[in-house]
Protein backbone atom coordinates (compact mmCIF):
# COMPACT_ATOMS: atom_id res chain seq x y z
CA UNK A 1 0.00 0.00 0.00
CA UNK A 2 3.02 2.66 0.86
CA UNK A 3 4.41 1.72 -2.74
CA UNK A 4 1.29 2.49 -4.66
CA UNK A 5 1.01 5.67 -2.79
CA UNK A 6 4.51 6.92 -3.25
CA UNK A 7 4.46 5.78 -6.79
CA UNK A 8 1.27 7.42 -7.65
CA UNK A 9 2.39 10.46 -5.99
CA UNK A 10 5.60 10.47 -7.63
CA UNK A 11 4.60 10.15 -10.69
CA UNK A 12 1.66 13.34 -9.61
CA UNK A 13 4.08 15.15 -8.75
CA UNK A 14 6.73 14.65 -11.99
CA UNK A 15 4.00 15.15 -14.67
CA UNK A 16 2.07 18.00 -13.35
CA UNK A 17 5.29 19.60 -12.44
CA UNK A 18 6.27 19.42 -15.97
CA UNK A 19 2.82 20.43 -17.19
CA UNK A 20 3.47 23.58 -14.97
CA UNK A 21 6.41 24.39 -16.57
CA UNK A 22 4.37 24.37 -19.98
CA UNK A 23 1.98 26.38 -18.11
CA UNK A 24 3.69 28.83 -16.25
CA UNK A 25 5.96 30.00 -19.44
CA UNK A 26 2.24 29.91 -21.84
CA UNK A 27 1.24 32.64 -19.23
CA UNK A 28 4.24 34.61 -18.95
CA UNK A 29 4.18 35.07 -23.16
CA UNK A 30 0.55 35.88 -23.22
CA UNK A 31 -0.57 32.10 -24.83
CA UNK A 32 -4.24 31.33 -24.83
CA UNK A 33 -4.42 28.24 -22.38
CA UNK A 34 -7.26 26.56 -22.23
CA UNK A 35 -7.10 24.35 -19.18
CA UNK A 36 -4.54 23.45 -16.61
CA UNK A 37 -5.59 19.69 -14.74
CA UNK A 38 -4.03 17.88 -12.31
CA UNK A 39 -4.61 13.95 -13.04
CA UNK A 40 -7.13 12.39 -15.61
CA UNK A 41 -10.39 11.53 -16.05
CA UNK A 42 -13.84 12.69 -14.65
CA UNK A 43 -13.71 16.04 -12.96
CA UNK A 44 -13.71 16.28 -8.79
CA UNK A 45 -13.12 19.87 -8.97
CA UNK A 46 -12.85 22.64 -11.48
CA UNK A 47 -12.75 26.50 -10.90
CA UNK A 48 -12.42 29.30 -13.97
CA UNK A 49 -10.08 32.40 -14.07
CA UNK A 50 -8.81 34.50 -16.30
CA UNK A 51 -10.29 32.63 -18.98
CA UNK A 52 -8.74 29.53 -17.58
CA UNK A 53 -10.12 26.30 -16.74
CA UNK A 54 -8.43 24.69 -13.39
CA UNK A 55 -9.35 21.30 -12.45
CA UNK A 56 -8.75 18.18 -10.47
CA UNK A 57 -9.54 15.11 -11.72
CA UNK A 58 -10.28 11.61 -10.88
CA UNK A 59 -6.76 9.52 -11.76
CA UNK A 60 -3.78 10.71 -10.17
CA UNK A 61 -1.48 9.82 -12.44
CA UNK A 62 -0.47 13.42 -13.77
CA UNK A 63 -1.63 16.20 -15.88
CA UNK A 64 -1.71 18.25 -18.76
CA UNK A 65 -1.82 21.87 -20.06
CA UNK A 66 -4.28 22.31 -22.88
CA UNK A 67 -3.60 25.24 -25.18
CA UNK A 68 -6.22 27.06 -27.41
CA UNK A 69 -5.17 26.41 -31.00
CA UNK A 70 -2.43 23.53 -30.23
CA UNK A 71 -3.83 20.62 -32.19
CA UNK A 72 -7.24 22.19 -33.80
CA UNK A 73 -7.36 25.94 -35.73
CA UNK A 74 -8.73 28.99 -33.60
CA UNK A 75 -8.73 32.40 -34.65
CA UNK A 76 -8.22 33.59 -30.75
CA UNK A 77 -5.10 35.90 -30.90
CA UNK A 78 -3.44 34.48 -28.65
CA UNK A 79 -3.80 31.07 -29.95
CA UNK A 80 -0.69 28.50 -29.92
CA UNK A 81 0.16 28.41 -33.51
CA UNK A 82 -0.11 32.29 -33.88
CA UNK A 83 2.39 32.86 -31.65
CA UNK A 84 6.25 33.27 -32.70
CA UNK A 85 8.34 30.07 -33.30
CA UNK A 86 10.51 31.30 -30.76
CA UNK A 87 7.71 31.66 -28.38
CA UNK A 88 6.36 28.25 -28.72
CA UNK A 89 10.13 26.61 -28.41
CA UNK A 90 10.14 28.07 -25.36
CA UNK A 91 7.27 26.81 -24.28
CA UNK A 92 8.26 23.24 -25.79
CA UNK A 93 11.26 23.22 -23.80
CA UNK A 94 10.00 24.11 -20.35
CA UNK A 95 8.26 21.04 -19.41
CA UNK A 96 11.36 19.08 -19.30
CA UNK A 97 13.27 21.84 -17.70
CA UNK A 98 10.86 22.07 -14.95
CA UNK A 99 11.85 18.04 -14.32
CA UNK A 100 15.37 18.43 -14.30
CA UNK A 101 15.22 21.74 -12.14
CA UNK A 102 12.79 19.55 -9.86
CA UNK A 103 15.68 17.06 -9.95
CA UNK A 104 18.14 20.12 -9.17
CA UNK A 105 16.07 20.84 -6.09
CA UNK A 106 15.70 17.34 -4.85
CA UNK A 107 19.46 17.12 -5.14
CA UNK A 108 20.14 20.48 -2.93
CA UNK A 109 17.66 18.04 0.12
CA UNK A 110 19.71 15.09 -0.49
CA UNK A 111 23.31 16.83 -0.31
CA UNK A 112 23.44 17.67 2.88
CA UNK A 113 22.18 14.19 3.99
CA UNK A 114 25.09 12.15 2.86
CA UNK A 115 27.80 14.81 3.74
CA UNK A 116 30.57 14.37 3.56
CA UNK A 117 31.01 13.75 0.04
CA UNK A 118 33.95 11.80 -2.08
CA UNK A 119 35.84 14.57 -4.28
CA UNK A 120 38.64 13.68 -7.57
CA UNK A 121 41.21 14.50 -5.53
CA UNK A 122 43.13 12.06 -3.97
CA UNK A 123 43.12 11.42 -0.32
CA UNK A 124 45.56 8.38 -0.56
CA UNK A 125 47.22 5.84 -3.31
CA UNK A 126 45.91 1.87 -2.42
CA UNK A 127 48.33 -0.48 -1.35
CA UNK A 128 49.54 -2.72 -4.38
CA UNK A 129 48.04 -0.60 -6.82
CA UNK A 130 49.25 -0.14 -10.20
CA UNK A 131 48.85 4.05 -10.02
CA UNK A 132 51.27 3.56 -7.03
CA UNK A 133 54.16 3.34 -9.40
CA UNK A 134 52.48 5.14 -12.33
CA UNK A 135 53.80 8.13 -9.85
CA UNK A 136 50.37 9.71 -8.54
CA UNK A 137 50.48 10.85 -5.65
CA UNK A 138 48.25 12.08 -2.41
CA UNK A 139 46.86 15.67 -3.42
CA UNK A 140 46.40 15.34 -7.08
CA UNK A 141 43.03 16.13 -8.59
CA UNK A 142 41.84 13.68 -11.00
CA UNK A 143 40.56 15.41 -13.59
CA UNK A 144 40.73 12.71 -17.02
CA UNK A 145 39.99 9.51 -17.51
CA UNK A 146 40.68 7.57 -21.25
CA UNK A 147 40.21 11.39 -22.66
CA UNK A 148 36.97 11.77 -20.77
CA UNK A 149 36.91 15.43 -18.45
CA UNK A 150 36.41 14.64 -15.62
CA UNK A 151 34.66 17.49 -12.92
CA UNK A 152 33.92 15.30 -9.39
CA UNK A 153 33.76 11.98 -7.93
CA UNK A 154 30.76 10.60 -9.95
CA UNK A 155 32.42 11.23 -13.11
CA UNK A 156 35.10 8.34 -12.10
CA UNK A 157 32.54 6.27 -11.18
CA UNK A 158 30.88 6.23 -14.87
CA UNK A 159 34.08 6.10 -16.66
CA UNK A 160 35.82 3.41 -14.28
CA UNK A 161 32.90 0.76 -15.75
CA UNK A 162 34.72 0.67 -19.17
CA UNK A 163 38.01 -0.79 -17.62
CA UNK A 164 38.99 -4.27 -18.54
CA UNK A 165 41.75 -6.55 -16.98
CA UNK A 166 45.43 -5.66 -18.05
CA UNK A 167 44.23 -3.06 -20.56
CA UNK A 168 46.13 0.59 -19.90
CA UNK A 169 43.95 3.51 -18.48
CA UNK A 170 45.25 6.93 -19.33
CA UNK A 171 44.90 9.34 -15.90
CA UNK A 172 44.71 13.24 -16.25
CA UNK A 173 45.35 14.85 -12.85
CA UNK A 174 46.46 18.20 -11.84
CA UNK A 175 49.28 18.80 -9.70
CA UNK A 176 50.05 22.01 -8.50
CA UNK A 177 48.49 23.82 -11.23
CA UNK A 178 49.96 21.46 -13.81
CA UNK A 179 48.47 18.99 -15.83
CA UNK A 180 50.15 15.12 -15.49
CA UNK A 181 49.15 12.29 -17.36
CA UNK A 182 50.10 8.75 -16.22
CA UNK A 183 49.42 6.01 -17.46
CA UNK A 184 48.76 2.10 -15.27
CA UNK A 185 46.82 -1.04 -15.38
CA UNK A 186 43.61 -0.97 -13.49
CA UNK A 187 43.53 -2.49 -10.01
CA UNK A 188 41.82 -5.54 -9.71
CA UNK A 189 39.80 -5.89 -6.57
CA UNK A 190 38.22 -8.82 -6.24
CA UNK A 191 35.86 -9.48 -2.93
CA UNK A 192 34.72 -12.64 -1.52
CA UNK A 193 31.72 -12.09 1.14
CA UNK A 194 31.75 -15.26 3.09
CA UNK A 195 28.45 -15.83 5.41
CA UNK A 196 29.01 -17.93 8.28
CA UNK A 197 27.10 -18.92 11.71
CA UNK A 198 28.73 -16.23 13.88
CA UNK A 199 29.64 -13.79 11.37
CA UNK A 200 30.49 -12.40 7.56
CA UNK A 201 33.86 -13.04 6.47
CA UNK A 202 35.05 -10.57 3.69
CA UNK A 203 38.59 -11.35 1.81
CA UNK A 204 39.62 -8.80 -0.31
CA UNK A 205 42.45 -9.30 -3.04
CA UNK A 206 44.07 -5.97 -4.39
CA UNK A 207 46.29 -7.12 -7.65
CA UNK A 208 46.59 -10.65 -5.94
CA UNK A 209 47.68 -9.48 -2.15
CA UNK A 210 44.95 -10.90 0.21
CA UNK A 211 43.64 -9.51 3.02
CA UNK A 212 40.82 -11.01 5.46
CA UNK A 213 38.23 -9.19 7.35
CA UNK A 214 35.57 -10.72 10.21
CA UNK A 215 32.35 -9.03 10.75
CA UNK A 216 30.46 -10.36 13.70
CA UNK A 217 26.26 -9.54 13.54
CA UNK A 218 24.89 -6.72 14.97
CA UNK A 219 21.79 -4.33 14.97
CA UNK A 220 24.11 -2.74 11.95
CA UNK A 221 24.68 -6.71 10.11
CA UNK A 222 21.70 -8.67 11.12
CA UNK A 223 21.89 -12.32 10.55
CA UNK A 224 20.13 -14.02 7.29
CA UNK A 225 19.96 -17.60 7.96
CA UNK A 226 18.90 -18.07 4.27
CA UNK A 227 22.85 -16.64 3.29
CA UNK A 228 24.56 -18.62 6.33
CA UNK A 229 26.71 -20.98 3.99
CA UNK A 230 26.80 -19.44 1.33
CA UNK A 231 29.29 -16.94 -0.35
CA UNK A 232 29.49 -14.06 -3.26
CA UNK A 233 32.12 -12.81 -5.14
CA UNK A 234 32.73 -9.20 -6.81
CA UNK A 235 35.31 -8.50 -9.26
CA UNK A 236 35.69 -4.84 -9.89
CA UNK A 237 38.55 -2.70 -11.75
CA UNK A 238 39.67 0.46 -10.25
CA UNK A 239 41.92 3.39 -10.53
CA UNK A 240 43.24 2.26 -6.89
CA UNK A 241 42.96 5.43 -4.70
CA UNK A 242 40.92 6.95 -1.91
CA UNK A 243 39.03 9.89 -2.19
CA UNK A 244 39.24 13.43 -0.40
CA UNK A 245 35.90 13.82 1.62
CA UNK A 246 34.40 17.53 1.78
CA UNK A 247 32.07 18.59 4.18
CA UNK A 248 28.90 20.45 2.65
CA UNK A 249 27.66 23.39 3.23
CA UNK A 250 25.02 25.75 2.81
CA UNK A 251 27.65 27.82 0.28
CA UNK A 252 28.86 24.75 -1.44
CA UNK A 253 25.52 22.72 -1.59
CA UNK A 254 24.27 24.76 -4.88
CA UNK A 255 27.81 23.60 -6.71
CA UNK A 256 28.03 20.10 -5.47
CA UNK A 257 23.85 19.58 -6.44
CA UNK A 258 24.42 21.06 -9.90
CA UNK A 259 27.40 18.23 -10.42
CA UNK A 260 24.86 15.64 -9.19
CA UNK A 261 22.03 16.92 -11.54
CA UNK A 262 24.60 17.27 -14.32
CA UNK A 263 26.12 13.78 -13.86
CA UNK A 264 22.55 12.13 -14.03
CA UNK A 265 21.97 14.24 -17.54
CA UNK A 266 25.54 12.75 -18.79
CA UNK A 267 24.04 9.04 -17.20
CA UNK A 268 21.25 9.50 -19.62
CA UNK A 269 22.85 10.28 -22.96
CA UNK A 270 25.59 7.66 -22.18
CA UNK A 271 22.94 4.76 -21.88
CA UNK A 272 21.38 6.05 -24.76
CA UNK A 273 24.24 5.63 -26.69
CA UNK A 274 25.54 2.46 -25.35
CA UNK A 275 21.89 0.78 -26.72
CA UNK A 276 22.26 2.83 -29.87
CA UNK A 277 26.06 0.98 -30.16
CA UNK A 278 24.68 -2.33 -28.86
CA UNK A 279 26.36 -2.38 -25.33
CA UNK A 280 23.01 -2.59 -23.76
CA UNK A 281 20.20 -3.54 -25.22
CA UNK A 282 16.51 -2.75 -24.80
CA UNK A 283 15.54 -5.97 -22.98
CA UNK A 284 17.81 -4.08 -20.03
CA UNK A 285 14.94 -0.87 -19.95
CA UNK A 286 12.68 -0.59 -17.55
CA UNK A 287 8.82 0.73 -17.74
CA UNK A 288 6.20 1.39 -15.14
CA UNK A 289 6.20 -1.87 -13.76
CA UNK A 290 9.94 -2.28 -13.16
CA UNK A 291 9.35 1.73 -11.94
CA UNK A 292 7.01 0.39 -9.39
CA UNK A 293 9.54 -2.63 -8.01
CA UNK A 294 12.46 -0.23 -8.09
CA UNK A 295 10.23 1.86 -5.37
CA UNK A 296 8.74 -1.02 -3.43
CA UNK A 297 12.83 -1.82 -3.34
CA UNK A 298 13.50 1.30 -1.63
CA UNK A 299 10.55 1.53 0.42
CA UNK A 300 11.81 -1.59 1.90
CA UNK A 301 15.63 -0.65 2.33
CA UNK A 302 15.41 0.08 5.87
CA UNK A 303 16.50 3.27 7.75
CA UNK A 304 17.83 4.96 4.84
CA UNK A 305 14.60 4.47 2.92
CA UNK A 306 13.30 8.02 2.68
CA UNK A 307 16.67 9.26 1.39
CA UNK A 308 16.79 6.08 -0.77
CA UNK A 309 13.10 7.41 -2.18
CA UNK A 310 14.01 10.98 -2.66
CA UNK A 311 16.95 9.58 -4.43
CA UNK A 312 14.76 8.04 -6.94
CA UNK A 313 12.76 10.69 -7.93
CA UNK A 314 15.72 12.82 -8.53
CA UNK A 315 17.06 10.37 -10.63
CA UNK A 316 13.18 9.92 -12.54
CA UNK A 317 12.50 13.42 -13.18
CA UNK A 318 15.62 14.37 -14.86
CA UNK A 319 15.57 11.38 -16.99
CA UNK A 320 11.63 12.32 -17.83
CA UNK A 321 12.84 15.76 -18.57
CA UNK A 322 15.74 14.28 -20.86
CA UNK A 323 13.16 11.99 -22.84
CA UNK A 324 11.20 13.99 -23.12
CA UNK A 325 12.92 16.53 -25.44
CA UNK A 326 15.36 14.23 -27.53
CA UNK A 327 13.86 14.58 -31.24
CA UNK A 328 11.38 11.90 -31.36
CA UNK A 329 8.04 12.48 -32.82
CA UNK A 330 5.41 12.70 -29.96
CA UNK A 331 7.81 13.97 -27.25
CA UNK A 332 8.23 17.54 -26.81
CA UNK A 333 11.70 17.53 -28.00
CA UNK A 334 9.83 15.89 -31.54
CA UNK A 335 7.37 18.83 -31.58
CA UNK A 336 10.82 21.58 -31.07
CA UNK A 337 12.40 19.72 -33.89
CA UNK A 338 9.96 20.53 -36.34
CA UNK A 339 10.25 24.09 -35.03
CA UNK A 340 14.00 23.97 -35.86
CA UNK A 341 12.62 22.85 -39.03
CA UNK A 342 10.14 25.60 -39.23
CA UNK A 343 12.72 28.19 -37.93
CA UNK A 344 14.92 26.96 -41.08
CA UNK A 345 12.46 27.44 -44.09
CA UNK A 346 10.76 30.22 -42.72
CA UNK A 347 7.36 28.79 -42.82
CA UNK A 348 5.66 25.88 -40.97
CA UNK A 349 5.80 21.77 -42.17
CA UNK A 350 1.79 21.82 -43.10
CA UNK A 351 -0.13 20.41 -39.87
CA UNK A 352 -1.25 17.21 -41.13
CA UNK A 353 1.94 15.99 -41.99
CA UNK A 354 3.29 16.94 -38.88
CA UNK A 355 0.39 15.53 -37.11
CA UNK A 356 0.98 11.74 -38.98
CA UNK A 357 4.53 11.42 -37.77
CA UNK A 358 3.69 12.18 -34.42
CA UNK A 359 1.15 9.52 -34.57
CA UNK A 360 3.54 7.22 -35.37
CA UNK A 361 5.65 8.23 -33.03
CA UNK A 362 3.05 7.83 -30.74
CA UNK A 363 2.27 4.04 -31.23
CA UNK A 364 5.98 3.05 -31.20
CA UNK A 365 6.28 4.76 -28.22
CA UNK A 366 3.53 2.41 -26.86
CA UNK A 367 5.01 -0.19 -28.50
CA UNK A 368 8.06 0.20 -26.25
CA UNK A 369 6.08 0.48 -23.07
CA UNK A 370 4.68 -2.53 -23.36
CA UNK A 371 7.63 -4.10 -24.18
CA UNK A 372 9.82 -3.27 -21.18
CA UNK A 373 7.00 -3.53 -18.96
CA UNK A 374 6.29 -7.15 -20.51
CA UNK A 375 10.31 -7.76 -19.89
CA UNK A 376 9.59 -6.36 -16.48
CA UNK A 377 6.87 -9.03 -15.64
CA UNK A 378 9.19 -11.74 -16.65
CA UNK A 379 12.02 -10.33 -14.65
CA UNK A 380 9.62 -10.72 -11.89
CA UNK A 381 9.14 -14.15 -12.03
CA UNK A 382 12.61 -15.38 -12.70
Amino acid sequence: MVTAIITILMFLVMVSLHEFGHYIVGRLLKFHILEYSIGFGPKLWQSKKSEIKYSLRAIPLGGYCKFDGEDAESEHPGAFAKQAVWKRMLVVVAGGLTNILLGFVLFLIIVPMVSPISTNVVSDVVEHSYIEDAGIMPGDKIVGINGHKVSFYNDITLYSQDFKKDEEMEITVKRNGEKKSFKAKPTEDVIVESYTENGIDIAESINGNDKVTHYDYSDKIPKNDDLVGKSQTTTRYLIGFRPQQEDVTIVNVWRIAWDETKFVVKLVYNSLWQMITGKVGVDQMSGPVGIVQEVNNEVKSGPGAGLNVLNLVALLTINLGVFNLLPIPALDGGRLFFMIIELIRRKPIPPEKEGMVHAIGMLLLFALIIFVSFNDIMRLFK
